[in-house]
């Protein structure tokens, strides 16, 4: 962002602070930063206390992102998901969502094989079926129980 966009969006803020809309001034912060919620209340408290915001908003320069790229393509989602979080400031769903965003779409550009982002499919798909079985066996040794006890 140029610096006399960034003025203008810093002005359009402070004018949704004075006239009391506090919520679309967090929007405005975070349809130009990217920002996540926590920290974009955070920055527009700031402003309204006639402080600048906290320096280096991650979502403003990217920094973390091909880091989380990285994090992603290794197949590490959970890692990539405190990154994420720890850089955008929002919640671990919001965080979720955002990194399997981000998956998908290097999956779309071929930056990364669709196995990594089946992984994730495929150890609930393995958890399934290892209860099925346990049930499965269990009523199995069941049955058996009742219908040989009788004799």
């Amino acid at each position: 962002m140029n610096a006399p966009s960034l003025q203008k969006l810093l002005d359009d803020i402070k004018a949704e602070i004075a006239s009391g809309n506090k919520i679309q001034a967090i929007k405005l912060y975070r349809d130009a930063t990217g920002a996540g919620l926590a920290e974009a209340k955070e920055a527009i408290e700031l402003i309204a206390a006639g402080k600048p915001p906290r320096d280096g908003a991650p979502a403003a320069d990217g920094s973390a992102l091909p880091r989380i790229k990285e994090r992603i393509a290794s197949g590490n989602m959970i890692e990539a998901i405190k990154l994420y979080r720890g850089a955008h400031g929002v919640d671990l769903k919001e965080a979720k969502d955002a990194v399997e965003a981000i998956a998908a779409e290097m999956l779309r550009k071929g930056e990364i094989p669709e196995a990594v982002t089946l992984a994730h499919g495929r150890v609930r798909f393995a958890v399934v079926v290892a209860l099925a079985l346990f049930f499965g066996v269990a009523a199995a040794f069941l049955t058996y129980f009742m219908t040989t006890s009788g004799r």
